[in-house]
């Protein structure tokens, strides 16, 4: 018999393990200023979770950790939409964190 949760748990892609190859981006102090949009984003299930985000024409990563206190969120740097959709997908297959 199998048993299947629903709704799922998780919502989104689990970020791969850094390689050991892997490029360190460079977090900053969120911006506050403009509309943000969340255009994807991994599952929250794990302490730290990713969002890529767009403002404006350009795009960037915010990561997000849990701490016992409120969250520390983290900005990447901002790039044009195919070069932030290429760090997503090395940042999903551990080649950037």
């Amino acid at each position: 018999m199998i048993l299947w949760d629903y709704p799922p748990r998780c919502q989104g892609p689990h970020v791969a393990s850094p390689r050991s190859h892997c490029e360190a981006l460079r977090w900053n102090a969120p911006h506050r200023k403009g509309h943000t949009k969340a255009v994807r984003w991994t599952c929250d299930c794990e302490t730290t979770f990713f969002e890529l985000c767009q403002a404006d024409d350009l795009r960037f990563i915010r990561r997000t950790k849990r701490t016992a206190g409120n969250p520390l969120v983290e900005e990447s740097d901002r790039w044009p939409a195919a070069e932030a959709d290429a760090m997503w997908t090395a940042l999903l297959f551990g080649l950037v964190r």
